[in-house]
């Protein structure tokens, strides 16, 4: 069938103000910082490092984070980078192999496994274009449905407050949270185009002032912050290479290139475009080489941040010079740690609200992706039903694991990992050959 898709490269060179590119990129930097600082904190509380060590370890990771934005949105010559509008930060899918090698092994070899694993994937990127055969629209719409449904929790218990908070679940959290994700969606529904296209943002600084009224804004984390701090490289010494620990990261990054294959497809539903393999191999070959930079930097391998291709449609802005400015904020903050923490005090609850609605979308984006399907052709109803069963369960009765060997426990109970191996094997087993030629989800 032919797409009505537009090249990709085509819809994102809007022309944009500089402060409406640096009010947009603060917005995209906002939401994707919950996600950048939460991989590190919860790495060095599991390995019990101090204070200092942790903030070392969240500066590396806005600086990694910017400068691999930076890579994959403008590109290094023709074959690294996809160009594309889309934010990357720290990735929570090897976040429990990083606990287990630092416990094991120790820091250097931390980082020494995600400089080897992204290696390892940069030379699978040159056989690329035979892996993304196995994700025809069936598989990937799957995934992308149950990825937006994996993460409403993490949504909801951030509006609450966030787990483990002594207010968690409060009657002023749950208030707050709920109020910012309603005047969301009423500016975006009465709101003329520049209250629509900045209702995040104001949503978010209107829930900060009304929570530190209410006593949610930590103002001393602002204070005893540095105003520079230089990120050096191998801080925690020579990176060491062993092979169990190689191995172990190397499985859980793959899982990691399998969810950024699932937001390509996420920026192509709400933007309306299609996105060639081979861009899409571009991104993830920068992506590898970002990992490498990372585990120099004493940082933790990037995904793709789905929120932020959310904000993409919730702004209606999908200009790349918006990320080239967010990228750069982040570099600042990884150098400058007061700014991050002016960041880092809004409530948790106030970022619920708004992650609450860009989840929604990339589950809206699942559904439109399936939707496409004929379901009374190509077991489709057998493949999708099965998939998304398999991958929910997986996702949300992970103890059925615990028994397992520990490498195993934790990616089968990973469901995104669950219902892509599921979505893939049953479309192999049901359709052949014919359901690898489904490449496009345009098609």
């Amino acid at each position: 069938m032919k797409s009505d898709h537009t090249p990709a490269g085509d819809a994102f060179g809007e022309k944009i103000s500089l402060g409406k590119n640096i009010i947009l990129g603060l917005q995209h930097l906002l939401v994707m910082c919950p996600g950048t600082i939460a991989v590190p904190l919860i790495m060095a509380s599991a390995l019990e490092l101090d204070a200092e060590t942790t903030a070392f370890l969240i500066s590396a990771n806005f600086l990694t984070s910017g400068i691999l934005t930076l890579i994959h949105v403008l590109g290094i010559g023709s074959h690294v980078g996809a160009k594309l509008p889309i934010i990357l930060g720290s990735s929570f899918a090897p976040l429990a192999p990083m606990i287990v090698i630092g416990q094991n092994y120790g820091l250097a070899a931390v980082f020494g496994s995600i400089i080897a694993s992204a290696a390892a994937i940069f030379i699978l990127t040159f056989f690329m274009d035979k892996v993304l055969v196995l994700f025809p629209r069936n598989v990937i719409g799957c995934f992308v449905a149950l990825m937006g449904i994996s993460l409403a929790p993490t949504a909801i218990r951030d509006l609450a407050g966030g787990p483990g908070t002594a207010d968690f679940g409060s009657v002023e959290n749950i208030i707050l949270g709920t109020l910012v994700m309603v005047s969301i969606l009423l500016m975006q529904r009465f709101g003329n185009s520049f209250v629509s296209a900045f209702s995040l943002l104001i949503g978010i600084v209107a829930g900060t002032v009304i929570g530190s009224f209410l006593g949610m804004v930590n103002f001393a984390s602002v204070e005893q912050a540095k105003w520079f701090q230089m990120v050096t490289p191998f801080r925690f010494g020579a990176p060491e290479f062993k092979l169990v620990p190689i191995a172990l990261m190397t499985v859980f990054c793959i899982i990691n290139i399998i969810q950024c294959i699932g937001v390509y497809s996420v920026l192509d539903e709400i933007s309306g475009t299609e996105t060639p393999n081979e861009q899409r191999i571009n991104g993830i070959r920068a992506q590898s080489i970002g990992q490498m930079i990372s585990g120099v930097f004493n940082s933790v391998p990037s995904t793709m941040f789905n929120e932020n291709i959310s904000l993409l449609d919730l702004t209606k802005v999908k200009s790349r010079s918006v990320i080239v400015t967010s990228g750069i904020m982040m570099i600042a903050l990884g150098i400058f740690p007061k700014f991050s923490a002016v960041v880092a005090m809004v409530p948790k609850s106030v970022l619920g609200g708004v992650t609450l609605v860009l989840f929604g979308i990339i589950t809206a984006s699942g559904i439109s992706m399936l939707s496409g399907l004929d379901f009374s052709k190509d077991n489709n109803f057998t493949i999708v039903g099965t998939s998304l069963a398999i991958g929910v369960g997986g996702n949300f009765a992970s103890e059925i694991f615990t028994q397992l060997p520990s490498t195993l426990s934790m990616i089968l109970s990973n469901g995104l990992f669950m219902v892509s191996i599921s979505a893939i094997l049953l479309n192999l087993l049901f359709n052949g050959k014919k359901g690898l030629s489904q490449k496009s989800l345009s098609d």
